[in-house]
């Protein structure tokens, strides 16, 4: 290259000198924002008073003026916001109003499911859902027993329409935004599920925003007392929200539907179980949940589409904003949204400043203001997925496709005089993807001086019909995503327990194809206005769009390739999900510093020192991601000891069998039958995608103790409470064998298992009555039933395994859901005698006959049953009966998992609620 400037040495040293100006006070806002976090986190463990964490902070922001020109002041003003961020969080949990209803029932005074009459507003238009309405009322009043309080906080009511004449009830009641209304309905706060890992119902609530949860029976149970009268710009929002579900609904079959209505107005009723679960084994759900990446996609979107219209950046700015805003209205404005929205505003409009280091502050001032708002915020798994989702983007993602796009499009300027300081290689790809040829032609053009660049012949015309835009568009979106998934995976594995092995392509496939089948539907529904026969065909294309995104990810899910499901550690070893973050930063902090055009200023010591902690860094990020993904040591060792964990499945069975030399056994897994019919009859049986017993509470159990693999699965009966739970789990961990007491073909709940079990390639075994079974040094003596292997095999109540485990000098009854009929088979039998008795069919009176109960004296009576069983179970005379014979009684609904341990000769029992 020839230049005519005479200023070489001085453009030289200006080179040199920008790219020294780099320090740790760059971003201030970021480092503040991690100050205050550690301070929440601290408070967290803390349980100081707000004044103490105000007077530490006085006396740090004091200290911070007095030496404000020296070094120290950074470490008095850190613990300044430290202090702060604790205040908040001591704040916020200290003011929790006394009138709401979350407070009432919580402390005792209102009793969850009691009947109780509100009164309030409701928050927007009816929720449309499968079978229903969902209502969402803002509280004003409560009448308790007779007795009438004020109460604040919001009640999302269930509001199920069967037939039209209730559809029609409801019409003329003309409910909506700011309507004034009175339900007599009963509301639920409780826990449930009382298990390690499973999590909190309160706290679920709470992330929602709502203090309660209810089911309207009847509109009778609904008096609309008035209307609010209030003008408001979101009640045609609500209204027209509305309307384009009952659009997508009728328009579109319920598979495309339920997906664009998930998408597009995070509504996610109308999602069937199983095309949610294409979704989240493929790594995209989060295209059909409402949050943070998702936001920030639209929003993208929304800058694009203003940018095509009008021109100054504070003009794109206010409209793409005001833009966004409106759809997170229109989406329901929930706390997600609002931050993710907040979020995406904050770092466009930093943007609109155009300064040096802004989109790394601007997001540490966000983070700051979102912990103020909402301190406790910090622990919720939502806002730690869309922080780290953004902070991949603005720390790695970005910085890297900014540098490779000012090498590849470098030109000779008074800025950056001299070519990229850039291997060969990283030079070659850069411009494959950033130099336009066009582009430096016009600007030689315009330069006083000439100059020769020296490019590959084959770049001149690799712009020529859209290749290069293809390839560049191709390679930020899978960098984008890869960075995004590398740095949500200690959360993706630790929350979700799931890592994609497709995620950053499929998050590709799925992104462009739900943005054109978006566009078609809504192409479709205004064409509808118009025309029918017009839209038809348009409608067909989006259905197919539809499909055809499915079809990749569907097909991975089949062969098992989409994603595998994992445990987390426990104890210390979690330090490994927060310490994988370390080396992650090294690494965006090196990208940030990074500067294609320094030229070679640095000392040999200073490169090696530079490049060794890089390598350091990436040695620790993939032993710490090697760690999370291997989970060696994960699983709790044998200790000699053979242990039982009855698991609260509700109505349902499920326990956990570890025996003394390490091997598991899962006897039953729970489950519930749980699924509504269309009410216009066009789905038949939908199943509608909200978590099972299997999955969200005894493969969350399984995954907090640790286990990837359970050697034995066992189904005791063919009933839904008891088998459907076991083909969750066997979908989602190794499973060694599989064990029935019958094959009852045709019964839909064991033909479910057994076609995961095929799939997954599991050996199933048929055992019966004196089958002779041992285990790690434990005896499993099969009582019940007789063998029946023929096609016609009963696989009922009565015909459940009967397990009695001998270890030592202890033994322990399994009686699976037996009743009056097969205990008397059993009851004359001695062997019956246990130290610890499952009882049968949850504490019915079909069961647990007094000679039974006799024969068995076992000092403790584990009863697995729900807290509020619909069957009433269990039955006061059968408590009382156990009772009477001298055990002790464990009610899992009300005590959560209940463990039992013994050596063969001691007996150890605990429960999970002391």
């Amino acid at each position: 290259m020839k230049r005519s400037s005479p200023a070489l040495n001085q453009l030289k040293k200006m080179s040199l000198t920008h790219s020294r100006k780099t320090n740790f006070t760059q971003y201030p806002f970021l480092w503040l924002a991690v100050c205050f976090a550690v301070g929440i986190a601290g408070a967290e463990f803390l349980s100081w008073s707000p004044a103490v964490f105000l007077a530490a902070g006085s006396i740090s922001g004091f200290l911070t003026g007095v030496v404000l020109r020296k070094k120290v002041a950074l470490i008095f003003l850190s613990l300044a916001f430290i202090s702060a961020g604790g205040l908040f969080l001591s704040i916020e949990k200290r003011g929790v109003s006394a009138d709401r209803l979350k407070t009432f029932y919580d402390a005792g005074r209102f009793k969850s499911g009691d009947p109780i009459e509100i009164e309030g507003v409701l928050q927007n238009e009816p929720e449309p859902a499968v079978g229903g309405n969902f209502l969402f009322l803002r509280a004003e009043k409560a009448i308790y027993k007779g007795r009438e309080q004020k109460v604040s906080g919001t009640i999302r009511y269930f509001a199920p329409v069967s037939g039209e004449r209730m559809e029609e009830e409801y019409e003329r009641l003309e409910l909506g935004y700011g309507s004034r209304v009175r339900i007599a309905a009963p509301v639920r706060r409780q826990e449930k599920y009382l298990n390690p890992g499973v999590a909190s119902r309160k706290n679920l609530l709470d992330r929602r925003g709502l203090d309660a949860i209810g089911t309207v029976k009847s509109p009778l149970l609904v008096e609309k007392i008035s209307e609010t009268g209030a003008f408001s710009p979101l009640a045609p929002l609500f209204k027209y929200r509305q309307n384009l579900i009952n659009g997508l609904r009728n328009r579109f079959n319920p598979e495309t539907s339920g997906i664009l209505i998930a998408s597009l107005l995070g509504n996610r009723h109308f999602l069937d179980k199983p095309t949610g679960e294409i979704f989240r084994q493929g790594g995209t759900f989060h295209v059909l949940v409402i949050s943070g990446l998702h936001i920030t996609f639209i929003g993208s979107l929304m800058l694009v589409f203003v940018r095509i219209f009008t021109g100054g950046k504070f003009r794109q700015f206010v409209l793409a904003a005001a833009s966004l805003w409106a759809y997170a209205l229109v989406v329901g404005a929930n706390v997600p949204v609002v931050r993710a929205s907040l979020m995406f505003t904050f770092l466009l409009f930093s943007q609109v400043l155009n300064r040096r280091g802004t989109l790394l502050n601007a997001f540490g001032g966000c983070v700051i203001v979102l912990l103020i708002w909402r301190p406790e915020d910090l622990f919720d798994q939502s806002f730690q997925l869309t922080v780290a989702s953004v902070a991949a983007i603005v720390s790695t993602a970005f910085p890297l496709i900014e540098k490779l796009r000012s090498v590849g499009s470098w030109m000779p300027s008074a800025a950056e005089p001299f070519p990229p300081n850039v291997s060969p290689h990283v030079k070659s790809f850069a411009e494959m993807l950033y130099w336009r040829e066009d582009a430096w032609r016009r600007n030689e053009k315009r330069q006083i001086w000439s100059a020769r660049l020296f490019k590959a012949p084959y770049l001149k015309k690799f712009s020529v019909g859209g290749r290069q835009s293809f390839l560049r568009f191709l390679f930020e979106g899978i960098w984008i995503s890869l960075v995004v998934q590398a740095w949500i995976l200690p959360l993706s594995v630790f929350y979700f327990h799931r890592l994609s092995f497709f995620g950053v392509v499929l998050n590709l496939w799925v992104g462009v194809n739900i943005v054109l089948s978006a566009f078609f539907a809504v192409f479709s529904l205004a064409l509808a206005g118009l025309s029918e026969m017009l839209a038809a065909p348009v409608i067909k294309l989006t259905e197919f769009l539809v499909r055809f995104l499915i079809v990749v990810p569907q097909w991975l899910i089949e062969n098992d390739l989409a994603s595998i499901r994992l445990p987390i550690f426990s104890g210390n070893l979690r330090a490994i999900y927060p310490l994988y973050f370390l080396p992650l930063l090294i690494l965006a902090l090196g990208l940030n510093r990074w500067n294609p055009f320094r030229l070679n200023s640095r000392s040999e010591k200073s490169k090696f020192s530079r490049r060794r902690s890089i390598r350091f860094a990436l040695a620790g990020l993939v032993l710490c991601g090697a760690l999370i993904v291997f989970h060696p040591f994960s699983a709790p060792p044998a200790d000699g000891r053979l242990h039982f964990d009855f698991l609260d499945v509700g109505q349902g069975d499920a326990a956990l069998i570890t025996f003394p030399d390490g091997q598991t056994m899962l006897v039953d897994g729970g489950g519930i039958m749980s699924f509504n019919r269309e009410a216009d009859g066009e789905a038949g049986i939908f199943e509608p995608d909200i978590p099972s017993i299997g999955e969200s509470v005894v493969s969350e159990f399984l995954w907090e103790k640790g286990y990837a693999r359970v050697d034995y699965i066992l189904a005791t009966h063919a009933d839904a409470d008891h088998i459907r739970g076991l083909a969750d789990v066997a979908g989602n961990f190794r499973i060694g064998r599989a064990l029935f007491g019958r094959a009852p073909v045709g019964n839909p709940e064991f033909e479910r298992l057994s076609s995961v079990l095929d799939r997954r390639g599991v050996d199933r075994e048929l055992i019966s009555r004196g089958d002779p079974l041992n285990v790690g040094g434990v005896r499993v003596e099969i009582l019940y039933p007789v063998a029946d292997r023929s096609a016609e095999a009963v696989s009922d109540n009565n015909h459940s395994l009967v397990l009695r485990l001998v270890y030592g000098n202890r033994s322990f009854l399994l009686t699976g859901d037996i009743e009056k009929e097969t205990e008397g088979i059993l009851a004359g039998n001695s062997f019956l005698k246990s130290d610890v008795v499952k009882v049968a069919h949850h504490g019915s009176r079909t069961s647990s006959t007094p000679d039974f109960v006799n024969a068995v004296r076992a000092r403790y009576a584990i009863v697995p049953v729900g807290r509020d069983s619909p069957f009433g179970h269990p039955h006061r005379e059968v408590i009382e009966r156990w009772k009477n014979s001298g055990a002790r009684i464990f009610l899992t609904g009300e005590r959560g998992t209940v463990s039992v341990s013994t050596d063969g000769k001691d007996l150890q029992i605990g429960t999970f609620i002391k």
